[in-house]
């Protein structure tokens, strides 16, 4: 059972930061490539969210374990929360930009003025607002979905299971092209 608090939705568990590929065990820097997966011509972005495997390079001996269900119950709880206005609820004023835009000469003008101030909340964990993983292979940029790259199951068979492929047909070409959700085999 992950500690939060039930009435403000806080999180009060062992971790307070998040934890990138980069600063794994598995991580090699200099080729950007993980030894945990088959295909060393894959690279990854260090950048990424930590999958299951996940070993930190450097250990507190007196840290309590990792436990990556708990870690990742964080990052949906508190890292990455969601959340939005109550606009029923008005707890004070502000004073800010009001209206924006061109005026008849064509003349950029601003309106300010006294703007109200809602109540924010938080929303419960959402595994959506989670952001897509970055893996590189020849000229091809790939974003996986995080549920399939915490497990490692993107690279399956031979192929990667991407949700979006990007690519440059030439080096100098300007357009990027897109597909999206496929399987891109390798080898």
């Amino acid at each position: 059972m992950v500690p939060y608090d039930k009435h403000t939705l806080e999180y009060n568990g062992p971790y307070g930061c998040r934890y990138l590929c980069s600063d794994c065990r598995h991580f090699a820097s200099e080729s950007k490539t993980c030894a945990m997966l088959a295909n060393p011509s894959i690279k990854i972005s260090g950048k990424n969210n930590i999958c299951r495997l996940f070993e930190p390079r450097i250990k507190n001996p007196s840290a309590p374990p990792f436990n990556f269900d708990d870690y990742l119950e964080f990052l949906g709880s508190d890292y990455y929360r969601p959340w939005g206005i109550d606009r029923t609820q008005v707890i004070g004023k502000v004073w800010g930009p009001i209206e924006s835009g061109f005026d008849a000469e064509g003349v950029w003008r601003t309106k300010y003025g006294w703007k109200m101030r809602y109540k924010s909340y938080d929303k419960p964990y959402c595994c959506i607002n989670f952001p897509r993983c970055h893996v590189y292979y020849d000229k091809y940029t790939f974003e996986i979905d995080y549920r399939l790259y915490r497990e490692l199951e993107f690279y399956r068979d031979g192929a990667i299971r991407y949700a979006e492929k990007r690519w440059r047909e030439t080096e100098k070409a300007r357009k990027v092209q897109r597909e999206f959700n496929g399987i891109e085999k390798i080898g």
